[in-house]
């Protein structure tokens, strides 16, 4: 059972990195979570979710490149972010912080269906930008949800699903390495790591392509609606996990 919830999650999750271009701790925690200890579990979430943003790249669409200064900003203050939030994981009670985060994406993922305008959000610069990404990084760090809400702030933003994917995927990767590189460095990665390791290589690969050639199949409305539904279930899981 431990071995088919294992399985299962990495192959679900893996799809949907490479659709979204992020949430492959989001899926794959739901199955894993019932099964893996989080200290296994947490090493395994960053190195999949990297390798499959490396696999997906294989499949990417050459005409959609975009100037890197657009997810730059992100990038560098959610880097500042990610030691913020491991500092404050041992400060702040995890059922709380999964209660309070994962009750604003319930409220706030529904609401977003009706498309609501806000034109200074839409206006705003790099500041702002950096700003989200700062509290993305602390989430990553924190509790492993980097992406839940530079994701939110990109869709307030209105930008186009290429964009979004853009930014998400750069920006995650970027935490993602850096967060690897404090596990390995602080030794959080053992010996019992390297079969599961070796298993997620395979079994992430093909669903990973498999979503990023469906990418540019679906429309902009069906790529909010995946997004908005990925961010809910977040909130659902971190809610209800926040009381086992």
């Amino acid at each position: 059972m431990t071995w088919l919830l294992f399985l299962l999650g990495a192959i679900i999750a893996g799809f949907v990195q490479g659709l979204t271009g992020f949430a492959f701790g989001l899926v794959a925690m739901s199955f894993w979570v019932w099964a893996l200890a989080p200290q296994l579990a947490a090493p395994l979430v960053v190195f999949a979710s990297l390798w499959s943003h490396i696999i997906s790249l294989s499949s990417e669409n050459k005409s959609y490149h975009f100037d890197k200064a657009l997810v730059l900003p992100y990038i560098l203050a959610g880097l500042i972010g990610v030691p913020i939030g491991t500092w404050l994981l041992d400060r702040v009670e995890p059922e709380t912080f999964k209660l309070v985060l994962g009750t604003f994406l319930m409220i706030w993922s529904p609401l977003m269906l009706f498309n609501p305008k806000f034109i200074f959000i839409q206006k705003s610069g790099k500041y702002a930008d950096s700003f989200i990404g700062f509290l993305g990084g602390i989430l990553g760090g924190l509790g492993g949800f980097s992406g839940a809400l530079p994701s939110a702030w990109l869709m307030l933003k209105n930008l186009q699903k290429d964009k979004q994917r853009y930014i998400m995927r750069h920006f995650n990767f970027a935490i993602q390495v850096f967060t690897l590189s404090a596990y390995l460095i602080q030794g959080n990665i053992k010996s019992q790591h390297i079969t599961y390791i070796l298993v997620l290589m395979f079994t992430v690969s093909i669903p990973a392509i498999l979503g990023a050639k469906l990418f540019y199949k679906i429309s902009e409305i069906q790529f909010k609606k995946i997004v908005l539904s990925l961010l809910f279930a977040s909130g659902v899981f971190m809610s209800l996990n926040s009381f086992i």
